[in-house]
């Protein structure tokens, strides 16, 4: 998901399309004035044959291509559930966060949209999200569906805000032949970060003046998490939703000691080093390892070459798996006038949807384990069963740590990870710089509670 930056006059102008747009249509499905209470008001029987249909709204990032598969399995929902109506507004990706947030503010958003984890969690701190604790308390065998520990990220303050549907996972695409001709077994779950660099330093060359890298990647402090949570130390940030602190622990010290150590022999890119083109390279059989997500998968069974023989594995251990992983999903306004339909909706959309349209286009699992294994299957199919085993694997680790941070405060911290990680990776800075980083971050958390 990217979030490109416009300027404020750019915002406005879209708002005004996107009111206009759904002035008709957004959250008033009846026509009705809003209401703004999330309570969940009486049952309503959606299906009575005299009552006129509930129209749900809904607007989702993807391609048209993707929209229609969406919709055509929409209309078998619409089939069994003969008193809803789902439409689908189409919107172009490109400005979609800020169109969103537009038509939350001007209470015009549609009954269902989709967001990233971190969206909705700022969205809902505002208090512009319908929060469903009541549809999921009563509904515990659908909620018990999804993979352990996914849903947590999308409680705010013990109130449901939204569903996770799809997940994007982190692990190492790496190069089958290459670790063959260098007589290095083939990295598997479980591996070891004593493996890992023993193979980025055999993997690494230079010939005719060009470097060749073991491992492309540029690892930041959520990654470095990974090895101090493995080793037995505290993670980077204490918690996913709302972290109250980073530390740096002397297991993260470890961690980065190891990358700055394999940065400095050439065993691994720089973190200034252009990875732009990372992927094109290594359909060209010149990039041993390189840390990915998951959808990069579906572009190489699709377009790499023929005899390229590739895997995914996940991220090397200490002693315990620890992993990352993103959601994005949906998410409702507070203005929702018909929530019992909706929740159907969304219901449908984690589970059936997702089954019928991800062997189409296999490009993340769901969150909801059912619907995931549509997704492996088709993974199977275009003879990668490798690929869903490990996607499946770091989905079930015991330990999840965040990809990055997801509170309103994330934009006053970054700046002080940019002014200090890359120098010390570099060995430009001092490790000690990472206390002060740290120090600074933990300023902000205070400031902002």
């Amino acid at each position: 998901m990217k979030k490109g930056k416009r300027s404020w006059l750019s915002g406005i102008v879209v708002l005004l399309l996107a009111i206009s747009m759904l002035a008709a249509c957004g959250a008033n499905n009846n026509g009705e004035e809003s209401s703004d209470s999330g309570t969940t008001p009486a049952p309503q029987n959606v299906n009575q044959s005299d009552a006129k249909p509930i129209e749900v709204t809904m607007i989702t990032w993807e391609s048209a291509a993707m929209n229609e598969k969406i919709i055509a399995s929409m209309k078998k929902f619409e089939d069994e559930n003969p008193g809803i109506n789902v439409k689908l507004i189409p919107t172009p990706l490109d400005n979609y966060g800020v169109k969103i947030n537009g038509m939350l503010t001007a209470k015009q958003a549609p009954d269902i949209f989709m967001t990233g984890n971190d969206m909705a969690l700022d969205n809902g701190a505002k208090g512009l999200l319908y929060e469903w604790t009541e549809h999921a308390s009563a509904d515990s065998d659908f909620m018990g569906g999804f993979y352990r520990g996914v849903v947590d990220g999308w409680y705010l303050d013990d109130k449901l805000i939204g569903l996770p549907g799809l997940l994007n996972t982190y692990g190492i695409f790496y190069n089958k032949k290459v670790f063959r001709d260098a007589g290095l077994p083939e990295p598997k779950a479980g591996w070891t970060y004593d493996h890992f660099f023993e193979a980025m330093q055999k993997l690494s060359s230079t010939q005719n003046g060009v470097q060749q890298f073991g491992y492309y990647a540029s690892p930041d402090p959520f990654h470095m998490s990974l090895y101090s949570v493995s080793a037995g130390g505290a993670p980077f940030a204490n918690g996913i939703v709302n972290p109250t602190k980073v530390e740096i622990s002397p297991a993260f010290i470890e961690g980065v000691e190891k990358y700055k150590a394999a940065i400095k022999n050439g065993y691994m890119n720089p973190p200034t080093y252009d990875l732009s083109n990372v992927m094109s390279s290594f359909k060209e059989g010149k990039v041993p390892m390189t840390l990915q997500g998951q959808w990069v998968a579906d572009d190489l069974i699709r377009t790499a070459p023929a005899d390229l023989e590739w895997g995914f594995v996940p991220q090397p251990v200490v002693n315990s798996q620890s992993e990352i992983y993103d959601a994005v999903g949906w998410s409702s306004p507070s203005t929702i006038k018909n929530p019992d339909a909706v929740w159907k909706v969304l219901k449908y959309l984690d589970s059936k949807m997702y089954e019928e349209v991800l062997p189409q286009t296999p490009v993340a699992p769901a969150a909801f384990k059912a619907s995931a294994s549509a997704y492996f299957k088709a993974l199977e199919s275009a003879g990668h069963p490798d690929v869903g085993e490990t996607i499946d694997h770091i989905l079930n680790s015991p330990d999840i740590q965040p990809v990055r941070f997801l509170t309103s405060w994330s934009g006053k911290a970054y700046p002080f990870i940019e002014a200090s990680w890359k120098n010390v990776l570099m060995s430009k800075a001092e490790i000690s710089d990472l206390n002060e980083m740290a120090e600074k971050i933990n300023k902000v958390i205070s400031s902002s509670r």
